[in-house]
C-alpha cells in the first residue's frame, strides 16, 4: 500500500473539512446545515455506505473470522478502558470531569469520520470491518458511556441504540455471510447514496468546527493530554497488543485506525442529557478532530512499516 496515495486521499478529507469550515465561519452555509446534513448522513447514506462492501456478493469473509474480528474489537475497548479510567483519576479531582474525559478517550468517531477515512485507506472492503467495529461501539456507548459520564447506572434506552445506521451494520453480517448478491440496480442504489456519506460527513465536521471558538480551545490546557493519549497513545497500545493476537493485517489495521479516530459527537449529546461539561466536550471534539488530520496519516504510517 502507498503511504503517499493514502496521504493524498486523507488530504482531500482535510480539504472537504476546512470547505466546511469556511463556508461556515462565513455564513454561507448555516449552523442549521450541519443538524440536516447530520440527519441525512446518519438515517440515509451512512447505512448505505456500511452496505457497500457486501452488496455485490464479492467480499469472502467466514462466520469465524467475523466472530473474532468482533471480540478484538471488544477487547480494544477494554484497552480503551483501561487507559482512559486511569489517566482520568490522575489528571482530574471531581467526578465529573473524570467521567468527561475518561468518555472522551474511549469512545471515538469511529462511524461518522470512521466510515470515509477506512474508504479513503482500505476501500470498500473494510466498510465490513467498520461496521462490526461501529456494533460494538454502539452497544458500549449506550450502555458504559451514560455511566462514565454520570457515575450511576441505569437502563440503556433500546431507540436510541436501534438506529438505521445501527440496523445497516447488523444486515452486513447475514449478507457477507451467505454471499448474497443484491441485484444490480439495488446495488448500484446503495453504493451512489452511500458515496454521499464522506463529503457530508466531512463538511458536517467542519460546520460543526466552525462553530467552537477556536481561541477559547487552544487555550483549555486540560485537553492535551486527553488528545494526546486519544490520538496517540491508545491506538498504539491497541496496535502493540493486538498484533500478538491478530494475525490478518488487513483486520489489524482496521482496529488500529478505527482506535484513532478523535472524540465522539456522542460526548456533547450525553454531557447535555446528564447535565456534564458540553462546552468541555465540544472543545474536546474540535481539538481531537482538528489534531487527527496529522496523527492518522502517522499511525497509517505506523501499521504499513
Amino acid at each position: 500500500m502507498d503511504i503517499q496515495a493514502i496521504i493524498s486521499q486523507l488530504a482531500v478529507l482535510f480539504i472537504l473539512l476546512m470547505l466546511g469550515y469556511v463556508c461556515g465561519k462565513a455564513k454561507v452555509l448555516p449552523p442549521e446545515t450541519g443538524r440536516i446534513l447530520t440527519k441525512v448522513v446518519m438515517n440515509v447514506t451512512l447505512p448505505c455506505t456500511a452496505l457497500t462492501s457486501v452488496v455485490g456478493g464479492d467480499l469472502v469473509i467466514t462466520g469465524g473470522e467475523t466472530v473474532f474480528y468482533m471480540l478484538a474489537a471488544a477487547l480494544a475497548f477494554l484497552i480503551f478502558f483501561a487507559i482512559a479510567i486511569p489517566s482520568a483519576r490522575i489528571m482530574f479531582r471531581d467526578k465529573p470531569s473524570r467521567g468527561l474525559s475518561g468518555y472522551m478517550m474511549v469512545f471515538s468517531n469511529c462511524g461518522f469520520m470512521g466510515f470515509p477515512v477506512a474508504y479513503a485507506i482500505f476501500g470498500a472492503e473494510s466498510m465490513y470491518y467498520v461496521a462490526l467495529f461501529n456494533i460494538v461501539f454502539t452497544l458500549f456507548v449506550f450502555t458504559a458511556g451514560p455511566v462514565m459520564m454520570s457515575g450511576k447506572s441505569g437502563k440503556p434506552d433500546l431507540k436510541t441504540i436501534i438506529t438505521p445506521a445501527f440496523i445497516a451494520s447488523i444486515l452486513v453480517i447475514p449478507i457477507a455471510l451467505t454471499g448474497y448478491k443484491t441485484p444490480a440496480v439495488i446495488a448500484d442504489t446503495i453504493r451512489l447514496t452511500g458515496n454521499v456519506t464522506t463529503p457530508a460527513s466531512m463538511l458536517v465536521i467542519g460546520i460543526t468546527l466552525s462553530l467552537v471558538p477556536v481561541k477559547a480551545v487552544f487555550s483549555e490546557y486540560r485537553l492535551y493530554p486527553i488528545a494526546v493519549l486519544k490520538l496517540v497513545v491508545i491506538p498504539l497500545v491497541v496496535w502493540l497488543v493486538l498484533r500478538q493476537i491478530v494475525a490478518d493485517d488487513f483486520a489489524l489495521g482496521m482496529l488500529v485506525i478505527l482506535s484513532a479516530m478523535p472524540t465522539a459527537a456522542m460526548a456533547v449529546i450525553h454531557a447535555i442529557e446528564l447535565g456534564n461539561n458540553e462546552r468541555f466536550a465540544s472543545s474536546g471534539i474540535f481539538l481531537t478532530t482538528l489534531l487527527s488530520c496529522a496523527t492518522i496519516p502517522l499511525t497509517v504510517y505506523l501499521i504499513l512499516m
